[in-house]
C-alpha cells in the first residue's frame, strides 16, 4: 500500500487526475454491474415470495378445494364424461349434425389432476355459414359441463358470408 501511495504522490497533477478518472470509471462500472445483479436478485426474490405465498394459499385451502372437487364429481355422471378421443369424435359428430362438413379436430392433450382428467383439443371449421355455426354452438352448449369452450375465434375472409371458426374445447373425465 505504501508503494502505491508513493507512486501516486510522485506523479504530475495531470497524471494524478487521469488515474483518479480511471479509478472513478472503474468504480462506476463496478457499481453499475452490482446494481444490475442486485436488481435481478431482488426481482427473483419478489417473484419467489409471491409464488410461495400462492402455494401456501393453495395448501391452506386444500380441504375446501378437495371437498369442492368431490362435490362436483358427485354431480357429474361418469357415463357422460368423455376421454380425449371421444371429445374430438363427439364434437366432429355435432358439427356434421349441424351441417358443417369442413371440421378438423386435432389430437387432444390430457392433464390429470386428482380424480379428474382434463382433455383439451383444437377444433377448426372453415367455409361455414352463420346458421350452421349457430346450430353447432347451441349443440355444444347442450353438452355442458361435459364439453366446454375455452377459446372461441370467429373470423371471415374476403366473403363475409363464409366464416371460419377456431375452437379450443375441453372435456372433463372422471379418472377411473
Amino acid at each position: 500500500m505504501r508503494a502505491i501511495r508513493h507512486y501516486f504522490l510522485t506523479r504530475a497533477l495531470r497524471e494524478k487526475l487521469l488515474l483518479l478518472a480511471f479509478l472513478a470509471v472503474g468504480v462506476l462500472w463496478w457499481l453499475s454491474a452490482f446494481g444490475g445483479h442486485a436488481g435481478t436478485f431482488l426481482r427473483d426474490a419478489r417473484t419467489t415470495t409471491a409464488r410461495l405465498a400462492t402455494q401456501e394459499l393453495w395448501i391452506r385451502n386444500r380441504p375446501a378445494i378437495e371437498a369442492a372437487a368431490k362435490k362436483t364429481a358427485e354431480r357429474l355422471d361418469p357415463a357422460k364424461t368423455l376421454n380425449g378421443n371421444q371429445l374430438v369424435t363427439t364434437v366432429d359428430q355435432l358439427a356434421k349434425d349441424s351441417g358443417l362438413r369442413n371440421g378438423v379436430g386435432l389430437t387432444p392433450t390430457t392433464q390429470k389432476s386428482g380424480q379428474f382428467a382434463i382433455h383439451t383439443a383444437e377444433y377448426n371449421i372453415t367455409n361455414a355459414g352463420w346458421d350452421q355455426l349457430r346450430a353447432f354452438y347451441d349443440a355444444l352448449q347442450q353438452r355442458s359441463p361435459y364439453i366446454s369452450i375455452e377459446r372461441f375465434i370467429l373470423s371471415s375472409g374476403t366473403n363475409p358470408a363464409v366464416l371460419t371458426l377456431n375452437l379450443k374445447i375441453v372435456s372433463v373425465e372422471i379418472a377411473p
